[in-house]
């Protein structure tokens, strides 16, 4: 079916990611050199106390206006837990958000790692964090891909007496495929949740950042998605074997970005246009230039290292149409004056996509059409912010 309209349906928390730091453990060669390296300097402590009023008072003024008044505030990397800092920062946030907002709106904290950390630090994460998403690479050698193994199923094992869940996001490097395949078929015989993901997001990438995959490593992850919608919408599929061609002596490669893009968080989305609909996880289409977004109501993402702001960390749309930070974590107070006043004035703008494909922030209520997308905002949020903004 095609779509014009995404509404979300599930998991409509104002989702904020925290990167505090490039250091990592890991050197994935997916992973660009501004993502990861193996020498920055940790943030201290007290520099990531110093930006904590600005975060929570940034989601303070937005959840004054939304349906939907809760958060979830992740940490992500480089690799956060490699930071000596991280879980006694974790423990200050989670004190600051209980004394100041709790009896406001809620939160969970939860963690995006590679699961490369020792036992005790596992037991630190679930004590101190409701949820957990961890990130396969198979690139790694084998000790520390068992090292990864032995955090899920403790997160698995242990994780419930916390209150604490998990999700994995395998990572399908090309030629690691029937390793990622074989893990899929241990996290589904353990009954813990998780996405296949292709590796690479945007058309012209690299080829070491945007894998290229057979046809039946393709045909393997469409299936994948394909049972799980269908699953969402109580579909029949046809599950009669189909007789392959032969196969050709140089079987072609595509990029997997061409076959579509899940909600990594696993969130319900409906996707409908002239009055029919459908559920979603996984969208084979990804073009969004141009459309309506609601990316700034449902995400915040801050970089520490670089001291910057963005509505979302991949997307980096902008209210003028153009990409990049909205300012500066250290002068804050700058970003929440400008904000309230345009929420207090109902002068609050909209996001037009100015990115040629949408990654991450797929799951935000987007439409191509003005008229479209304020039906489907105005169920999340408070109409009154835009009652005086004239485009």
């Amino acid at each position: 079916m095609s779509f014009d309209t995404i509404d979300l349906l599930t998991g409509k928390n104002f989702q904020v990611t925290w990167d505090l730091g490039r250091r990592c453990n890991y050197d994935c060669s997916y992973c660009p050199a501004h993502r990861h390296d193996n020498f920055s300097t940790h943030a201290t402590l007290d520099e990531l106390k110093a930006n904590t009023n600005f975060l929570f008072e940034y989601m303070d003024t937005y959840m004054v206006y939304r349906e939907h008044k809760h958060a979830a505030i992740s940490f992500t990397g480089g690799e956060p837990t490699v930071n000596p800092n991280f879980i006694p920062f974790a423990k200050y946030l989670k004190e600051e958000y209980e004394k100041n907002y709790a009896d406001r709106w809620g939160a969970v904290f939860s963690l995006t790692t590679n699961g490369a950390m020792s036992e005790k630090m596992g037991k630190a994460v679930m004590e101190n964090f409701r949820h957990a998403t961890v990130s396969y690479h198979s690139e790694s050698d084998q000790k520390l891909k068992q090292q990864v193994k032995d955090r899920i199923l403790q997160f698995r094992n242990d994780g419930p007496a916390h209150e604490f869940t998990l999700n994995v996001n395998v990572m399908f490097h090309a030629a690691y495929f029937d390793e990622c395949k074989e893990l899929c078929d241990f996290l589904h015989d353990n009954d813990i949740k998780y996405v296949p993901r292709v590796i690479g997001e945007e058309p012209g990438s690299a080829s070491a950042m945007a894998h290229q995959y057979t046809d039946d490593q393709l045909d393997y992850m469409k299936n994948y998605w394909k049972y799980k919608n269908a699953s969402l919408n109580n579909d029949k599929v046809d599950t009669t074997p189909k007789v392959k061609k032969e196969k050709p002596k140089e079987e072609t490669k595509k990029a997997g970005y061409e076959i579509g893009r899940p909600c990594c968080g696993q969130r319900e989305m409906c996707l409908s246009s002239n009055g029919n609909s459908r559920k979603s996880t996984f969208v084979d289409f990804r073009d969004f230039k141009g459309w309506h977004c609601s990316v700034n109501w449902f995400f915040l993402h801050l970089e520490q290292q670089t001291d910057s702001v963005f509505h979302h960390q991949t997307c980096q749309a902008k209210f003028d149409q153009t990409r990049g930070p909205i300012g500066k974590i250290s002068e804050g107070h700058k970003i929440i004056a400008d904000l309230k006043q345009k929420l207090e004035t109902g002068t609050m703008p909209t996001i037009i996509c100015p990115k040629q494909t949408c990654s991450c922030g797929l799951c935000a209520p987007k439409s191509a059409y003005k008229e479209n997308f304020q039906d489907v905002l105005y169920s999340h949020v408070d109409k009154v912010v835009f009652e005086n903004n004239i485009d």
